[in-house]
């Protein structure tokens, strides 16, 4: 039983790999998301500032980064966490700079080992092959092939800061206007043929002191952020001259951020609203006290789960998605390495 359901999901995973002329599923791994904590959060992270692995989420993001960070992740797919179908991996620098800017370069590798080849099947049709049995396929293998996708991102980011005149009865409101891009260089090789990309996303945020503003130091931050992925639809040219567009990704949400003083805790509500091929909408919750983190969020296929721990320079975090084809667990790992500004 074992042995068919990793036929299954071979298949399943070519259906995949074979991007149509519409590109639905070319770059598809692109759509995976990085870091256990976002995840964790449904993927409603486009509003939402971390360690640098939210530069996927929203470029922008990485203006609020305090130290340096080192970003892995490793995410064994598909079949059981010892005997993957396929392999995810991540792994990135981020870093502040000065005068409000930041840069940040990552990795992500999607692999998947061992696909088997068959001969084509003859006759034209499958009735042609019901009713001669010459023309019916053998399950001869004729080998294996292999697929591996790639892409480098570049991320660069600035912050606009100014305050916002609210009038003779108020202070002038500080506010937050980070924008930034992602430069990402794509490859794809599958079994002897490859393809390559260049693609561009940007993203924006705005972000200020709701209490402040309302005069109340119960009240927290608010953050709105917007990014587009693949602005203008990145091609995908395979060296057969086929090519395969990446459908543009436009994505907006919220992050409110609520302080809990008297524990030294706070509570973090994300909302986005995603739009690719068809509209989804994401949310997450996640409660932070002193070194330990609980999070919880629902996405269009179900709940998302997960915890994060932040011991001396080591954050950790591990996800569960519900998933249409496999529900998943991730883990990953942040390291900070500190000021270099």
């Amino acid at each position: 039983m074992q042995r068919y359901s990793k036929i299954v999901l071979i298949c399943l995973l070519l259906s995949a790999l074979r991007a149509s002329g519409g590109g639905r599923y070319a770059g598809s791994f692109l759509e995976w998301g990085t870091g256990a904590r976002p995840m964790a959060l449904a993927d409603a992270a486009v509003a939402m500032a971390g360690n640098g692995e939210t530069f996927y989420y929203n470029p922008a993001s990485l203006v609020f980064l305090q130290r340096a960070f080192v970003n892995l992740m490793y995410a064994p797919t598909f079949g059981s966490l010892s005997d993957p179908m396929a392999h995810y991996h991540i792994a990135g620098l981020s870093m502040p700079l000065e005068s409000e800017t930041a840069f940040a370069f990552h990795w992500a590798r999607f692999s998947v080992n061992d696909i088997p080849v068959y001969p084509e099947l003859q006759g034209k049709s499958f009735s042609d092959r019901n009713y001669q049995l010459a023309l019916r396929p053998d399950g001869t293998q004729l080998g294996t092939i292999r697929d591996t996708e790639d892409a480098l991102y570049l991320s660069v980011a600035k912050n606009i800061t100014f305050p916002m005149p609210l009038g003779w009865w108020y202070d002038d409101l500080p506010v937050d206007l980070p924008l930034g891009v992602n430069f990402k260089l794509i490859r794809q090789v599958l079994g002897e043929h490859d393809a390559s990309a260049l693609g561009v996303d940007v993203g924006g945020m705005l972000r200020f002191h709701l209490g402040r503003f309302l005069q109340n130091r119960k009240i927290g931050r608010v953050a709105l952020g917007v990014s587009v992925k693949d602005i203008s639809r990145t091609e995908l040219k395979w060296d057969t001259e086929h090519r395969d567009r990446i459908m543009t990704t436009r994505s907006w949400g919220l992050h409110y951020q609520h302080p809990i003083r008297q524990w030294d805790a706070e509570l973090n509500f994300y909302y986005t609203k995603r739009v690719q091929y068809e509209s989804r909408y994401l949310g997450g919750v996640e409660f932070t006290l002193k070194n330990l983190a609980l999070r919880i969020g629902r996405n269009a296929d179900g709940l998302t789960a997960g915890a994060g721990l932040y011991w001396w320079r080591l954050h950790l975090n591990y996800a569960f998605v519900a998933n249409d084809f496999q529900d998943v667990h991730r883990l990953s790992c942040g390291i900070n390495l500190g000021d270099f500004r």
